[in-house]
């Protein structure tokens, strides 16, 4: 996954599928969402996540909110 940021979102699409594109406000919140898309494409659930992040992308600490899980 592609990452780059914007306005306090993260936005990530998947390098070999135009299909998976998400975002969040935070990277744990992103990984979520594209295991969620990948669940709900293809039907799998068990998917490694790599995040590409550009070299001058400043990365957030994690906010005190916890992302909420889905089912």
């Amino acid at each position: 996954m592609a990452v780059e940021s914007s306005e306090g979102w993260y936005a990530a699409h998947a390098l070999e599928d135009s299909s998976v594109i998400t975002q969040g406000r935070t990277l744990d919140e992103v990984i979520l969402n594209v295991r969620e898309v990948v669940d709900l494409l293809y039907g799998e659930k068990a998917v490694q996540v790599e995040l590409i992040l550009p070299p001058d992308l400043l990365v957030r600490p994690a906010d005190s909110r916890r992302v909420r899980k889905r089912a």
